[in-house]
């Protein structure tokens, strides 16, 4: 390994959705790019997924859409049902309706079209162990190559797209950027990929990626359902992560037995992992660092759905960094337009869709049936105000959904009151302060907003 080059513009630590569209963008603008990822080259793509992907992304990048091996099937939307399985919100946006891909085709043609772009190295089975710093502000990475030599890589910029249990991030030294994620901004997940004789058993709702709410089958997270073609299906489930060592059995018990009824398949795949479900972190970026994908929690916190949202970061830091080089300034300022970008784009939608993740995970299972049955808050509402940033009920459609929620006044006033803070969190999101000097009393109004819903949810469980 005595050849490889140690000097780059720009680093980007981790070969996945984001990582690859990061460098392809960098390199293809002619950045000096190095790519890194601690799986060998034939595994790049291969992750735990639910694999879904929607339409628009590929129009924004101008890039081609999953064919031929890479496309497993076509999908309209989400259905999100209720634990009682009685009543059905469908989500149909342009950032899910599109595609269920093969995750490793669709990954192994990113990395190659990022090195086709002009990636000046990718080094595979290759570990990030620390940053290097200069002056404060992040100019390289310590590795550890394949051949067990450690060395330095130094750079302008370090883009990570290392995961959710991101080295990099640990190692930042940051007032900007969370190091840790809590716990409850987490879920403990396990999937199977499933395939059976289309003979035996038909896959259900093969256009929809289906999640279902259930507190007792499924504490604190969801159990999904997603097609795959024909004859194959991803299943799998999602709890608090107290819950550790009992998800595997959660899993067969509430997803594999509901779903599998035949006697004849074959697990074509298998693993566990853990998921953020929260907003995106505070700051994204620091001096000579920007992180992105599951690193930055970016992530829908209703499904987990993180392809589309780390190949929209991958772009904006790709801009950013060129927007840097071009000022030959590498700074939190340059780069604080990568924040903004990300925030008032699917930052606002995630957001508010936060919000609503934490009430849901607080209501039982008998108010979620109710809620839900009742429209007290509809998959219109939700996409409404996640996609738009606002949501206007008329004075017929409020008085509409009092009297269906008449028998619980309280539970109507909770869901009304989640609308507004909704609302009010997207609207804030989407005016993201352009410079660094705003972002202290905006992020004292999103804190604001939190703090609030965390009230409601204890006056709720007084209540009850």
């Amino acid at each position: 390994m005595e050849n490889i080059q140690k000097s780059f513009d720009v680093i980007v630590v981790g070969a996945g959705t984001g990582g690859t569209t990061a460098a392809r963008f960098t390199a293809k603008n002619g950045l000096k790019v190095c790519l890194i990822d601690r799986k060998p080259r034939d595994k790049i793509g291969d992750k735990i997924c639910g694999d879904a992907v929607g339409n628009e992304i590929f129009g924004l990048l101008n890039i081609n859409h999953p064919k031929s091996e890479e496309l497993s099937c076509h999908i309209k939307g989400a259905k999100l049902y209720s634990p009682n399985l009685k009543k059905c919100l469908t989500l149909i946006d342009p950032k899910q309706a599109g595609y269920i891909v093969n995750r490793l085709e669709f990954g192994q043609r990113l990395l190659n079209e990022a090195i086709d772009a002009g990636v000046k190295q990718f080094l595979d089975k290759t570990m990030a162990l620390d940053l290097i710093y200069s002056n404060g502000t992040v100019s390289g990475l310590k590795v550890k190559l394949e051949n067990g030599e450690k060395t330095e890589l130094k750079s302008k910029l370090v883009i990570d797209a290392s995961g959710f249990y991101s080295p990099i991030r640990k190692a930042l030294k940051s007032s900007l950027i969370e190091k840790t994620i809590l716990k409850e901004d987490s879920i403990l997940c396990y999937r199977e990929i499933i395939k059976f004789s289309p003979k035996d058993q038909t896959v259900q709702d093969p256009e929809y990626i289906t999640i279902i709410l259930d507190q007792e089958k499924a504490p604190g997270g969801y159990i999904w359902y997603f097609p795959k073609d024909e004859s194959s299906v991803n299943i799998g489930l999602g709890t608090f992560m107290g819950y550790k060592g009992k998800v595997k059995d959660y899993y067969q018990r509430n997803a594999f037995k509901e779903f599998i009824k035949v006697s004849k398949f074959e697990i074509i795949s298998s693993g566990g992992g853990v998921v953020p479900v929260r907003r995106p972190l505070w700051s994204c970026a620091d001096d000579g660092i920007m992180l992105i994908g599951d690193s930055a929690c970016q992530v829908n916190p209703l499904h987990g759905g993180g392809i589309d949202p780390s190949m929209r970061a991958g772009y904006y830091a790709a801009n950013s960094a060129l927007s840097a080089f071009e000022k030959n300034n590498f700074s939190i300022n340059a780069l604080w337009g990568y924040n903004h970008s990300v925030m008032t784009s699917f930052g606002a939608e995630f957001a508010a869709l936060d919000l609503l993740r934490i009430v849901l995970q607080h209501l039982s299972n008998e108010e979620l049936n109710f809620g839900l049955e009742r429209d007290l808050l509809s998959g219109e509402d939700i996409l409404e105000i996640s996609s738009k940033g606002g949501l206007n009920l008329s004075v017929i459609n409020m008085a509409i959904k009092a009297f269906k929620g008449i028998s619980r006044p309280n539970l109507l006033l909770d869901m009304n009151y989640l609308r507004l803070r909704m609302n009010e969190i997207s609207r804030l999101y989407k005016s993201f302060p352009e410079n660094i000097a705003g972002f202290p009393e905006w992020k004292e109004k999103v804190v604001g907003i939190y703090d609030r819903i965390k009230k409601m949810i204890v006056n709720t469980k007084k209540r009850n």
